[in-house]
């Protein structure tokens, strides 16, 4: 099953209420301050990921095995809250 973040769906609930009949898509000055939030976000959670990600990489290549498990579980932890099931 493939999961959603809320925060996307957000994303595409507000990009649904902004199309018009014909499909063409309309983000008027409402749209887009709802938008700027979940898009920094989007962002920050991105980021964080990535961060860690790239730590796990240089303490595996490290031979830091208790700094990997800890970074590891971290992203775990992490990757569980993206999705909404």
């Amino acid at each position: 099953m493939i999961g959603i973040h809320p925060i996307h769906r957000k994303m595409a609930l507000i990009t649904w209420m902004s199309m018009n009949q014909k499909g063409k898509l309309n983000l008027d000055e409402v749209a887009i301050q709802m938008l700027k939030p979940l898009l920094k976000q989007n962002l920050m959670m991105i980021q964080r990921l990535d961060e860690l990600k790239s730590l796990s990489y240089q303490a595996y290549l490290a031979g830091e095995t208790d700094w990997h498990k800890d970074i590891r579980s971290r992203i775990e932890a992490l990757e569980k809250d993206l999705f909404e099931v």
